[in-house]
């Protein structure tokens, strides 16, 4: 029962992780225009991506604290929907 809670969270936390990246990815910069930040925030959202990817490759369904802090990132950006 406790392993089916671990993989149902497991499993959440990487849909999680793909809406965040397909977020991202929707709302990105598409210039880079010198002088107004924007290739500051467009190399922002690329490490995010980045970081994103990497612990969807690197997340197990026993990283608790993991998924936990993927659910609240979540709901910050996306608003728990």
């Amino acid at each position: 029962m406790a392993e089916d809670k671990q993989n149902a969270a497991y499993e959440n936390a990487l849909r999680q992780l793909n809406e965040l990246i397909v977020h991202l990815r929707s709302s990105g910069e598409v210039s880079c225009a010198v002088g107004q930040g924007q290739c500051a925030v467009a190399e922002q959202e690329d490490l995010m991506l980045i970081r994103l990817a990497d612990l969807k490759i690197d997340l197990r369904p026993n990283d608790e604290k993991a998924i936990a802090d993927i659910d609240r990132f979540y709901r910050c950006h996306l608003g728990g929907k």
